[in-house]
């Protein structure tokens, strides 16, 4: 966590459907086509993508019990991919968590 700047937390959103989605290199943690291991805790899906290349800077918790998502947006562009997300299907992303990173 020492590598964060900031962190916060936003429920009921989602933004990139399966185009954003990224992965570790070495496949680390990875479940299925495009997703991270939902046994994981938040603390190790941060380090996973502070291990990344990339540094993604949104996590996302699709649900209780759902796979973690990693992604990479400009955050002068999130706002308006969350509302495209909001839009487009309202009830599938009110049970998601966002946390977007602002890396040190």
């Amino acid at each position: 966590m020492e590598h964060i700047r900031l962190l916060k937390r936003r429920e009921g959103v989602d933004a990139g459907y399966h185009s954003s989605n990224l992965h570790p290199v070495d496949k680390e943690g990875c479940v299925g086509k495009c997703g991270i291991n939902k046994l994981y805790k938040l603390e190790q899906v941060i380090d996973l993508a502070y291990k990344m290349e990339e540094k993604p800077n949104i996590i996302i918790k699709a649900g209780k019990n759902a796979k973690w998502y990693l992604k990479k947006f400009s955050i002068d562009v999130l706002e308006e991919a969350i509302q495209k997300e909001q839009n487009w299907r309202p009830n599938s992303v009110r049970r998601c968590t966002m946390y977007v990173i602002v890396w040190n």
